[in-house]
């Protein structure tokens, strides 16, 4: 079956913020009719649990992050179409209303030219570093970080992994708002407002048959964490979805896909009955473990690409 994965889903090339990696929302719509017509059943997490409801021709939607796009794009549509969707929100953003340093980080990178953007951050690295904070040289760092992949160039790769868990988490902090207020804006809690769901929407969401799953409190690196750490993270993240998750059964979806063993044992003795994962490839009930459940981006399926060929 295949498990596909979302983040930004809106008029792109029509919004305020065009360079955002995101899927046009036409695009949505002519996705969920691909789907149809190659014949495939959309299916819920609960169905998954049974998995005589699974077949080849199975496929959840996921929807990661809680961007306001899933309540105003994705919702409707999903309505409309009688499908169940699977929503992850980091509990942070309700309950201090602070954008994630990983919103940050894509914003930040779409109002500003890469090049330009790297060599600001070389600026902060160099004021920062032996004052309070001790790493490695810029050039050290940027040939350990800097490795492109199919999504993208070694800049691109190098910023998100500087700023989302290289250097130490207090000054990841500092030089996001920094650069934020610099490159995007200085007003945070209506930028909050304009990117993400609230309460009242999940609430809505919810009495209308969507799922959701847990992603954490801070969206952090949860193979990153220490066990405690970990626990008190996913303690948070329930007590903020108090009556939308089952604190007693619920899937975690790892933020950036980051399990390990000890993730997977923790959550799963916290009440987990699964896991979500980024690893791309097509899940096969049975044969992989339900804690390791891989998806496949939204870009992988027409009229994106082609490129859920090479899972089948």
């Amino acid at each position: 079956m295949y498990v596909v994965m979302y983040h930004y889903v809106r008029k792109v090339r029509e919004s305020r913020y065009p360079e955002i990696k995101g899927l046009e929302l036409d695009h949505f719509r002519r996705q969920i009719n691909f789907f149809r017509e190659k014949g495939l059943e959309f299916i819920s997490l609960k169905d998954m649990e049974e998995e005589n409801k699974i077949t080849d021709k199975s496929v959840l939607l996921t929807f990661d992050d809680g961007y306001i796009d899933h309540y105003m794009n994705v919702f409707p549509i999903l309505e409309e179409n009688g499908i169940t969707g699977v929503f992850s929100m980091p509990a942070k953003i309700l309950r201090e209303k602070k954008v994630l340093d990983v919103n940050k980080i894509h914003y930040i990178m779409a109002c500003t030219e890469i090049g330009q953007l790297r060599d600001r951050l070389f600026e902060r690295m160099d004021f920062y570093r032996g004052i309070e904070f001790s790493y490695s040289s810029n050039e050290e760092l940027y040939n350990k970080l800097a490795i492109a992949n199919s999504y993208d160039g070694r800049d691109t790769v190098f910023v998100k992994r500087i700023l989302q868990v290289e250097l130490p988490e207090m000054l990841r902090n500092i030089i996001a708002d920094e650069l934020f207020k610099e490159f995007v804006t200085d007003n945070e809690a209506a930028f909050v407002d304009e990117l993400y769901m609230n309460m009242d929407h999940i609430k809505m969401m919810k009495r209308h048959g969507m799922e959701f799953a847990v992603h954490g409190y801070d969206h952090y690196w949860m193979n990153h964490l220490s066990e405690l750490e970990l626990i008190k993270d996913i303690t948070n993240a329930l007590d903020v979805f108090d009556g939308i998750i089952d604190h007693k059964h619920w899937c975690c979806c790892y933020p950036y896909g980051s399990y390990s063993d000890m993730v997977i044992r923790v959550v799963k003795g916290m009440g987990a009955y699964s896991g979500l994962a980024t690893d791309a490839a097509v899940y096969h009930p049975g044969e992989a473990d339900i804690f390791k459940i891989p998806r496949l981006d939204t870009i992988y399926f027409p009229p994106r690409s082609d490129n859920y060929l090479n899972y089948v």
